[in-house]
Parts: structure tokens; C-alpha cells; sequence
């Protein structure tokens, strides 16, 4: 099988994944990501090796990673490849994936996918959470004031930040930027930066990475 058969293999399985429901108990038992554990720290440029337990009666086993992390390269074929068969639960295969140099700080999905004579299976997902080894000199938001909301209304914050490198990185997704309103009955803020307006007033909402911190003026109308 070619490498451009294997790739159009490889599209198809991204396009299941993004359509399919939660996977079964009994597919999550045919195919499991090993390792690493879920949640792990990479960083930007580094290779990693992720081992995947799957049944003999996978056909085709791929390694698919949330854009843009792309698809891994499994290490035991003689010859570069993205697929190969289930090996058993006593014989992980394991893959090599190299995290992007230029990615967003933040969490991303990494699936293990195959394909049987029954149909198309895939594992739990587990999360890698990309950072940055280094710290931010300075930060700042985009709106960095929020002068006119309504009741209702809501507004997206985008952090940035500026390293020693020179270089500027979005920091809004990353799990080191934390987000909190001032006051939680004029405007809240969630997780990933999404102020809603809730009444009348004025707050403030501050934004704290582990060296730096930034605060946002809002007026609820």
C-alpha cells in the first residue's frame, strides 16, 4: 500500500472522528492510548513517542492528532508509514508525533483510530497540553476595554503575550491563563475568556498568568 493510500486512509478516519459519537466501552477495549497519561506537558518542537494497545483484529491502526498536530509515524516499520495492524494488547504499537513549532499554547485532542472488518473503531481521546517552557515578559488583551455591554450580551477576550525571543504568542487557550471577574453580578467570564454581560454596572475582569497579570475595564449598560 502506498504512502498517498495511506494518508487518503488517514483523511477519512479524521473526518469519522469528527463526526462519530463518544466511542463505545467495546471499541475503547479493542484500541487504548498507553501513553503518555492524559494532560501531559510537551512542548512546541518536541518529539514524542505514544504507545497504543490494539486487538489483532485491527486492520489498519492510525494515530490522529487535533490540527494541527497532525498524524503520528509509527516506529516500527521498515519503511516510513502512518498505519499498520493491531498487534495485541502484549504488543503496543507505538508511534512518534512531533508537536509543532509554531502552535498555540493550549490542550489538544490525540485519538487512536483503526479500521476492522466489522467497521471503523477508535479509542478515548486523551488531552496534551502544549506550553511554552518560558514566561511572557508582558501581556495584554484584545478588547483591552469593554466600554458598552447589554444584559445578555457576550464578548470574547484574546490574551497575547511578548517573550524575551521577541516573538508574540496568543495565550487565551493556554491552561497557565486564568480568567476572573471582579464582580460576578455585573459580568462573568468563563474558561477561555467569554465575558457575558448580567447587569447594569461596573467591573473589571483580570487576567493572571503564573509571572504576569492584566485587567480589562467592563461597563454593563
Amino acid at each position: 500500500m502506498t504512502n498517498r493510500r495511506l494518508w487518503q486512509i488517514a483523511g477519512n478516519l479524521v473526518l469519522i472522528a469528527a463526526l462519530s459519537a463518544i466511542p463505545s466501552r467495546a471499541q475503547q477495549d479493542l484500541i487504548r492510548i498507553l501513553s503518555p497519561a492524559a494532560d501531559t506537558v510537551v512542548r512546541p518542537g518536541q518529539t514524542m513517542t505514544i504507545s497504543v494497545a490494539a486487538d489483532t483484529s485491527i486492520e489498519k491502526l492510525v494515530l490522529i492528532g487535533q490540527r494541527p498536530l497532525g498524524v503520528g509515524q509509527v516506529v516500527s516499520q521498515p519503511q516510513p508509514a502512518i498505519a499498520t495492524r493491531g498487534q495485541g494488547e502484549s504488543r503496543p504499537v507505538r508511534f512518534l508525533l512531533t508537536i509543532p513549532t509554531q502552535i498555540q499554547p493550549g490542550t489538544y485532542r490525540l485519538t487512536a483510530m483503526g479500521t476492522t472488518s466489522g467497521g471503523d473503531l477508535e479509542s478515548q481521546a486523551i488531552t496534551l497540553d502544549v506550553e511554552r517552557s518560558d514566561e511572557p515578559e508582558r501581556i495584554w488583551a484584545e478588547p483591552s476595554v469593554i466600554a458598552s455591554l447589554h444584559p445578555g450580551e457576550r464578548i470574547p477576550i484574546r490574551v497575547l503575550g511578548a517573550f524575551a525571543d521577541r516573538s508574540q504568542e496568543e495565550l487565551t487557550k493556554s491552561t497557565k491563563t486564568n480568567f476572573t471577574s471582579a464582580d460576578q453580578n455585573i459580568a462573568t467570564v468563563s474558561a477561555d475568556g467569554v465575558v457575558t454581560a448580567v447587569a447594569p454596572g461596573k467591573t473589571s475582569i483580570q487576567i493572571r498568568t503564573p509571572q504576569r497579570d492584566y485587567s480589562i475595564s467592563v461597563r454593563v449598560q
